[in-house]
């Protein structure tokens, strides 16, 4: 923008000053309004018409950002440029003429030597007293230090500065190592520790590099730790400036000379650090006083961390072979790998981590790793995170808002990031504070990197022949990739994968073993769960027939109220059961009290089977939990201690305990895999039928009706909640044909029974040959459709139920003697190291898997074997994962192709890069170009105004 509006104001002030001679203050600044009104011209294609209305479709959901706290991992810009060289002071000087309207040709002819102490006094005739004090400084600057004094001898004033840095004849004659012309100025009085505005002589010389200014300064008494004065280069002594200029010569002269290397805030050690000037560093390390590890008073950084984050390898592995301490602290708790890695620079980390030895585990204040920095788009960031990981860093760091390196890495969708992080085994199972897994970021915003998963499953299958006798080969089932060892729970990752839609990655044989063998270890546990429910439903249903259905407490005790016609037959038979429940009531007392307890445990264990849900919502999400607390509720409800005699209200209550904790143990069953299929079917029809049901509502509801006031005299049809009840068994096919007849026929209406012969035949059209007919056809297609899909219906319902028995078996409320025995018999892989599981895959008495489980792993491995070998690939539609009648929208993409696109991707985006150098490189050298054309165009200007001096 600066550069765009000065070019528009360069412009303006070539065509004024080409027409005019002579221009004043007033006429720039309105040069400068005009530019500015030029340049800020608003364009039509921003401007918003403020009648535009948006469509209201509800709020907008919340983008999945990181938090702002990771704006922190920009690299700041580089502000410690040397501010005096040859090219600036030139500028400012010409500028200097230039807007004092003096003759630039009078600086050209001293500098071109044509002017001498013979002829100045002609070439400067008439010439002001300004233009005199600038040719004076001119001359001091071009080491013209012959005519210093015929200049002020026409009246130059001898400690005269230029205004944009003050600098006087004394400063720029240091700066150009003009000794004569020192020595002259000095002898006529000048200053050596001058600090008109910003610089003295002796930093003015560090910046020219200018060795004998430097040592004749100094030999004349120059303060040799004198600072600068400058806004942005506060409390800088000579030292500085040599380094700033990486003037080599001078920072020894300097260093000899008793210069302070420790002497500021930001030492001349911490400059050349994030300068890159590693030559500098090694001679201020070996001065006096020197320190490696002082740090800077804002950022308390060292110079191995301004190093690091610069990138700036050579500085770095001089600062380790003085002994920097690699793992010191920033205000930020940041280390110099934390810096390195954030710079993206590969070597610096190299350094940091072999010859530093650096911590690549070590956290900041907010918890993140050297491998939390290193995620970016930059091409080096998989071989900086890959160099981490190698050397011991964890890839599985939650920072203060639990994200890990793999949540930012997927966030900020990096394929490459993410997939070298799962690589070196990111685990995509943990949650953020706010619930999110990489997995889920993963499925949104990078799909592809999963593949990188997918190939981890199949390399764990390998194929190799140990036995060179019988050229039997074993096959290795490697779980390491899915067995997370971070958690309780072995079913954690998989559990995760169905809850993020990745289910198909279930029939993926590896996974398909690990849940056969963990269902062999953990079934046990379930089955005694379902023993122990049908024993306490059994006890339940023995109380409530006992004690409630046959009123036979209520006998028992004689109650007076009780009418003869209420005791059922049961209770009056001379039957033993009956006796003993006759003249014994407080056996069903009893009876009531086994219950309790049997309740009691029920409540235990349920209470205890909270710990394998992660919140309320999901735990009511499960319908055997919401009809167990049911029945467990109703157990006290249906007492008859309490008030020594039961009532009829009860019997509906416990008829209801009944049938919700048998349709319960029907519900536990169909999580066994033998018959997991059927209950799903049952289910499936019986949610298609309700919704069938709720779609011809309006339907049953209108023949409801109908027949209430055309069947006003039966009693199928006496008030509309009985004629909807019969309404629903008529649906079966239970038909009544006696209701179309009149039993009155001295009162024949003719016109109504055909009226009603009507409705009755289109409702058996309608609804019980058409509506039953379409849900026998819906149900038969869920039934093939479940068929189709149901090994891995099987093994989503195995996960899901392995899942919770861990979370609830594994939760810490259990005594330790307790947990190490559930470690041992509940657990695939008790020892982190015991993963491996090794069978035959061709001998015929190898039961430790399925056949078909098997079959799919020895494909996988023969699979690889071939890929790896050379030799061709088998067809794609030889399909490796297990489940054969699976169709083909539920198979997973082949693997190869996916991994060659990442490969192509990967070199594309190293071209990107080198691209994206190649037009930084030609954008600075139109840039240079640029200025070059704007300084001839103000010598020109320049020239044609002296010219009519």
């Amino acid at each position: 923008m600066a550069s765009k509006l000065w070019s528009v104001r360069t412009a303006l002030q070539f065509l004024h000053r080409t027409s005019k001679s002579k221009e004043n203050q007033e006429q720039q600044q309105d040069e400068d309004n005009l530019a500015a009104k030029l340049f800020y011209l608003p364009k039509l294609n921003e401007v918003q018409d403020p009648s535009d209305e948006f469509i209201d479709c509800g709020p907008s959901p919340p983008t999945e950002n990181l938090p702002l706290i990771w704006d922190t991992y920009e690299v700041p810009e580089n502000g410690n440029e040397v501010k005096i060289c040859y090219h600036t002071i030139e500028q400012n000087i010409l500028e200097h003429m230039s807007n004092a309207y003096g003759r630039i040709s009078l600086l050209d002819e001293i500098s071109s030597k044509r002017v001498d102490s013979k002829n100045i006094v002609g070439v400067f005739f008439g010439a002001s007293h300004i233009e005199l004090n600038i040719a004076f400084l001119w001359a001091a600057f071009v080491k013209r230090y012959d005519i210093l004094e015929n200049l002020l001898y026409l009246g130059a004033e001898i400690n005269y500065f230029e205004p944009a840095q003050g600098l006087s004849a004394l400063h720029l004659a240091a700066f150009s190592n003009c000794i004569s012309g020192m020595q002259f100025l000095i002898s006529k009085g000048c200053d050596i520790n001058a600090l008109y505005k910003f610089y003295t002589p002796l930093h003015c010389a560090a910046f020219g590099d200018s060795i004998e200014a430097t040592l004749f300064l100094i030999r004349h008494g120059v303060k040799i730790d004198q600072f600068t004065n400058t806004i942005y280069e506060e409390n800088e002594s000579a030292l500085h400036c040599a380094v700033r200029a990486n003037s080599i010569n001078c920072v020894k002269i300097l260093i000899c000379h008793g210069a302070s290397v420790d002497c500021s805030e930001f030492s001349p050690i911490h400059l050349a650090a994030d300068l890159g000037n590693y030559e500098c560093i090694r001679y201020l390390l070996d001065g006096k006083g020197a320190n490696v590890n002082s740090k800077t008073k804002e950022q308390e950084q060292t110079a191995l961390h301004l190093a690091a984050i610069r990138g700036n390898p050579e500085c770095i592995e001089v600062l380790l072979s003085k002994g920097a301490n690699a793992d010191c602290r920033d205000y930020m708790g940041q280390t110099p790998l934390h810096l390195a890695a954030r710079a993206k620079d590969l070597t610096s980390v190299e350094l940091l981590v072999m010859t530093g030895r650096a911590n690549p585990n070590i956290e900041d204040y907010d918890q993140r790793t050297p491998v939390h920095a290193a995620i970016g788009k930059s091409a080096w960031s998989s071989r900086i995170i890959q160099t981490l990981v190698e050397n011991g860093a964890y890839p599985n760091v939650e920072d203060q808002y639990g994200y890990t390196p793999l949540h930012i890495a997927a966030l900020r969708g990096l394929a490459d990031c993410v997939e070298t992080l799962i690589n070196y085994g990111a685990d995509v199972t943990l949650k953020t504070k706010c619930g999110h897994t990489p997995l889920s970021i993963i499925k949104k915003k990078v799909p592809i990197a999963f593949s990188v998963f997918t190939k981890k499953l199949d390399d764990a299958v390998t194929l190799y022949n140990t036995d060179s006798l019988s050229n039997e080969p074993e096959l290795r089932l490697d779980f390491r990739v899915i067995l997370q060892p971070n958690h309780a729970g072995e079913m954690n990752f998989l559990y995760t994968l169905v809850e993020e839609g990745y289910k198909t990655v279930l029939l993926h044989p590896i996974c398909a073993a690990l849940l056969y063998v963990k269902w062999q270890k953990i079934r046990k546990y379930y089955l005694a769960r379902i023993l122990f429910y049908a024993i306490f439903m059994l006890a339940l249903s023995l109380y409530v027939l006992t004690a409630l259905s046959h009123y036979c407490y209520n006998y028992g005790n004689n109650f007076t109220d009780m009418k003869p016609e209420d005791v059922i037959e049961l209770c009056e038979k001379n039957s033993i059961l009956g006796r003993v429940l006759r003249d014994s009531p407080f056996v069903m007392e009893m009876q009531w009290f086994f219950l309790v307890g049997l309740t009691s445990l029920e409540i235990i264990r349920k209470l205890y089977g909270i710990y394998g849900y992660t919140s309320v919502r999901q735990y009511l999400s499960y319908p055997e939990n919401v009809l167990e607390w049911w029945v467990i509720s109703s157990v006290f409800v249906i007492s008859c201690v309490y008030t020594k005699r039961t009532y009829l209200w009860q019997n509906h209550i416990g008829a209801f305990a009944i049938l919700l904790g048998w349709t319960n143990i029907m519900l536990m069953i169909g999580q066994l895999p033998v018959f997991g299929i059927y209950i799903a079917m049952y289910t499936r029809v019986q949610s298609e039928f309700g919704r069938l049901l709720f779609a011809y509502s309006g339907l049953l509801i209108g023949f409801t009706l109908s027949f209430c006031v055309i069947f006003p005299d039966s009693n199928f049809f006496a008030n509309p909640f009985i004629s909807l009840v019969t309404i629903i068994v008529m649906l079966s096919g239970e038909l009544n044909l006696d209701i179309l007849v009149d039993n009155n026929p001295d009162n024949p209406h003719y016109l109504l029974e055909f009226s009603a012969q009507v409705t009755y035949v289109i409702f058996v059209i309608t609804v019980t040959i058409i509506l039953m007919n379409l849900l026998a056809g819906i149900a038969v297609d869920d039934i093939k459709g479940l068929q189709k899909t149901a090994t891995l219906s099987k093994l989503v319902r195995q996960t899901k139920l392995i899942s919770h028995m861990e979370k609830g078996l594994f939760n810490g409320s259990l005594p330790r003697y307790i947990l190490e025995h559930l470690h041992v018999s509940a657990l695939v892989s008790p020892k982190p190291s015991r993963v491996v599981l090794n069978i035959k895959p061709l001998n015929p008495k190898e039961t430790r898997l399925p056949k078909d489980i098997i079959r799919a792993a020895f494909k996988v491995a023969k699979r690889q074997t071939d890929y790896f070998s050379g030799t061709p690939d088998t067809p794609v539609d030889d399909y490796y994962w297990f489940n054969n009648d699976i169709t083909k929208d539920h198979c997973c993409l082949d693997n190869k192709p996916l991994i060659g696109l990442q490969e192509i991707m990967k070199r594309k985006t190293v071209e990107i890069e080198h691209l994206k150098a190649t037009i930084q490189e030609m954008k600075q050298a139109l840039e240079a170009n640029q200025e070059t054309m704007q300084q001839c165009m103000r010598t020109f200007i320049n020239n044609r105004r002296g010219s009519r001096f």
